[in-house]
Formats: C-alpha cells, sequence, structure tokens
C-alpha cells in the first residue's frame, strides 16, 4: 500500500517537474540567455563592473553583484605584485514550492591555485575574514581547493575571491538541478527499500566493499586501537583525525589522481582494498540477530532522510518531506490498509453487472458441465490414485462408469428431484399468507358462493 508503488505517484512527481521547468517566475536569475559556463562568455553581454557598496556606514570597494544568470567578472591581473581582495555578491529569490530543485553557483577561471576564498552573507563579513587571516598568525585552510562555489538560491551571499592573478568568475543558475531530483529520489527509495535491504546479502557485501574502498584508512587505525588497546584520547585520536583529512583530501581531488601519472596506483589500490574487504565480509558473514538488523535498517532510513533533507535548498519544504515519510512509515499497516480498502469501496466502486435468470442458468449448466469433465480428467490420471479413492465409495461400480462418460444423476434421481420440486410448488401455492383483511373478504367469498 506504499504510495511510491503506485502510478499516480509516479504521475504527481512528473507533473511537479514539468511545472518546475515550465513555470519561470518574471524576477528569476534562470529567465537570462546568458550561457553558463565562463569558457563560452557572449561577446554582446559585457562584464559586470565594480559597484561601491555601503554596509553599516563602511563604503566597500571592488564589490561586484552577479544577480542574473551568466554574467561575470573579469578581474585583471596586479601588476603590485600583491593578492587583492575581490567580492562577488549574490542577491536571493524569494521561496518557492517550484525551485525546490534550484541553485546556483559562482565558477572560477583561474589556471592556478594561488589564492584564497572567504564567503560570508556579507561583505562586511568577507572582509573580516580576509582581515582575521592576514593578522592571525595560524590560519587553517581547507584540505582541498574548489573552483565552483555552491550557492543557496534563498539566501544572499558575498564571495571574496583574494590573488594577484587574473581570472573570471560566473554566475551559474539552474532552475532544476537534475542531480538534486536524483538525491531526492534515491533518498525516498532507500528509506521504504531498507527493511529488504538490510536483509539482502548482496547488498551486505557490497556496502562492507564500498566502506573498505571509502574508509581503509580509518578501518586499519580502528583495527590498530584494538590491537594496542589504546583510548580515543591518545595518539588515536590524532590518527583518527589524520585519516579523516586523508580520507578528505584524497576525494576532493579525486580528478588529479584519474590521470596517466597516477592510474595505476589507483587500480592497485581498489583491487587490493576490494579484496580483503571481500573477505573480510566473508569471514564475518551477513548479519543474522534481528536487533542488528533493525539497527542497519534505522541507519540506513537516518541516511535517507539525510539525503532527502540536503537534497535540496528548500529547507522548510524538504523537512516537511521527511516528516511526511517518518509519519506515513510510523502509521500500522493495518490501519493504512483499511482506510485503502474503505477509500476504493467508496470512490472506486467497481461496475458489477447482474445476471438475468437465462443468463444465470446458461452459466450454471456450462460451469457444471465443465467442473465435471475436469474431474473426470482428474479420476483418470495417476495423480488420483483410483484404487484408493475405490475403497472409499459406496458406489464403485456408478464411479467407475461415471469416468468412462455416464452422466452423474440416474434417471430415478432426475425422476425424484423433478417430483419434490413440482411437490414443493404445490405446497408453496397452498400455503398462501393472507392479511387479516384478506382473511375476511376470502371468508365472504366463500359464503356468497353457498
Amino acid at each position: 500500500i506504499h504510495f511510491y508503488k503506485r502510478p499516480m505517484f509516479l504521475f504527481i512527481l512528473f507533473t511537479f517537474l514539468s511545472k518546475c521547468v515550465a513555470q519561470v517566475p518574471a524576477d528569476n536569475p534562470s529567465q537570462s540567455s546568458s550561457p553558463e559556463s565562463p569558457t563560452q562568455l557572449d561577446p554582446n553581454h559585457p562584464p559586470v563592473l565594480p559597484t561601491p557598496w555601503v554596509e553599516d556606514g563602511v563604503t566597500h570597494q571592488d564589490v561586484y553583484k552577479l544577480g542574473v544568470k551568466g554574467q561575470y567578472a573579469t578581474i585583471p591581473l596586479r601588476t603590485d605584485g600583491y593578492d587583492h581582495l575581490s567580492t562577488f555578491c549574490y542577491s536571493s529569490v524569494p521561496l518557492s514550492i517550484y525551485m525546490f530543485w534550484s541553485s546556483a553557483s559562482m565558477k572560477m577561471d583561474l589556471p592556478s591555485n594561488n589564492y584564497q576564498v572567504y564567503i560570508g552573507p556579507n561583505v562586511t563579513s568577507v572582509s573580516s575574514l580576509a582581515q582575521a587571516s592576514e593578522s592571525a598568525w595560524f590560519y587553517s585552510q581547507l584540505p582541498w581547493r574548489s573552483k565552483e562555489f555552491k550557492l543557496s538560491p534563498f539566501e544572499d551571499v558575498c564571495i571574496g575571491v583574494q590573488t594577484m592573478e587574473e581570472y573570471t568568475i560566473t554566475l551559474q543558475w539552474k532552475y532544476v538541478n537534475y542531480m538534486m531530483v536524483v538525491v531526492t529520489l534515491s533518498g525516498m527509495a532507500l528509506f521504504w527499500m531498507a527493511p529488504t535491504l538490510c536483509r539482502n546479502t548482496f547488498f551486505h557485501y557490497t556496502t562492507g566493499i564500498s566502506l573498505g574502498l571509502l574508509m581503509s584508512v580509518v578501518l586499519l587505525t580502528y583495527l590498530a586501537q584494538r590491537r594496542f588497546k589504546q583510548s580515543l584520547f591518545s595518539w588515536v585520536g590524532v590518527a583518527y583525525s589524520f585519516s579523516v583529512y586523508l580520507m578528505t583530501r584524497t576525494w576532493f581531488n579525486i580528478k588529479e589522481y584519474m590521470t596517466e601519472q597516477y592510474i595505476h596506483l589507483l587500480v592497485g589500490y581498489v583491487l587490493v582494498a576490494g579484496i580483503i574487504s571481500f573477505a573480510v565480509v566473508y569471514r564475518m558473514g551477513p548479519p543474522s540477530n534481528p536487533r542488528t538488523i533493525n539497527l542497519i535498517q534505522w541507519a540506513m532510513q537516518a541516511v535517507s532522510l539525510v539525503m532527502v533533507v540536503m537534497s535540496s535548498y528548500h529547507q522548510p519544504a524538504s523537512l516537511l518531506l521527511s516528516l511526511t515519510m517518518i509519519t506515513w512509515a510510523a502509521i500500522p499497516a493495518s490501519l493504512k490498509s483499511g482506510v485503502n480498502t474503505q477509500i476504493r469501496k467508496r470512490f472506486f466502486k467497481p461496475q458489477v453487472k447482474l445476471l438475468s435468470e437465462d443468463e444465470y442458468n446458461t452459466q450454471a449448466h456450462a460451469e457444471t458441465k465443465k467442473a465435471l469433465e475436469q474431474l473426470k480428467n482428474f479420476c483418470r490420471s495417476p495423480d488420483s490414485k483410483p484404487w484408493k479413492t475405490v475403497t472409499r465409495l459406496r458406489s464403485p461400480g456408478r464411479f467407475a462408469e461415471f469416468i468412462e462418460g455416464s452422466p452423474h444423476l440416474t434417471e430415478a434421481e432426475v425422476m425424484e428431484y423433478s417430483h419434490w420440486d413440482y411437490n414443493t410448488d404445490d405446497e408453496d401455492g397452498d400455503n398462501d399468507i393472507y392479511t387479516d383483511d384478506e382473511e375476511a373478504n376470502e371468508a365472504a367469498s366463500d359464503d356468497n358462493l353457498d
């Protein structure tokens, strides 16, 4: 009775996607026909120029406002040899349910990695972060470098880029981000299929091998902790932090390791880690404890809910969708089945055609004849065990005649039934029930006849 199994749900989803693509608000940045990537800039579309930006009584220079899809800004090369901070601001759009899967981003075209990035809700916060990085004796940067900055279409955000090199930054705006659609549907499918997948042996092996490939360093640290019996607050904590650092750095820089220089090392790591992970999972075997299986199911459903919530920048709608899934799953199956049955009875009543008396008699005769033929064929087959059946019959001779083709009723039985039916009709006619008035009228008519 799950709604995801019904064609009506697919129809509603298709309709919603169609409206998301067709109904574009007038003030939406995606209406612009400008290109999305800075490598395909429109020569008729001039770059955005810096404008003075006033916040809290302070005027900020070199601020670029990007509000339309395809708008870009080009920052020239610095000739003084010093890094320069330029800020790019994006203005939000109102919340709309039709923009559930909308996304925005700023993509920077810079050949090198010699730059610093500061992200904040306004220009003042970006300037404060830049000043803090210059004055602090230690300023931690993330272990990966990204030249595409994801933005929420419904929040104001400013991005500061500090470098001395020339670069171009472009605003990209997608009204329907199909990757977010895939994540939402995958999360919903995982939530409803978790009770089945957690008991599937193939899924158990694939999940174990995938965890071994992605978290091999963390798993090795855990095995070392158990081997040396060390506390988490000892050197093992530093080892865990370093393991997570290596894992995230590798994941966000995976493109660099997929080149010809490192591809053979990557393939070798996948083979070795995959074989070892398979051996460990095979040795441990699939979980059989019901409580362990329940924990795995709940963990999978928790991950699926996080996927649904994080698959959209429209946080109120995504949270509401997750709460709806939880509420639907908490309702007992018997109650949902009963409600579904009542809805079908009241609103989807089947059109039943009643049979006339002649049609009823014809159908009864045909079905009876068909059933008798099936009974004869079964009795003739070895599966019926005829000798065992004969020992239980009162008239084995009559049974043999029936199998050979004789009627299932004798002439005496037919005559007895016809005589009983005739007498029953007469008795029904004599035993008519009258009311008091009808009895009085009947008695008066008899007196008049006398």
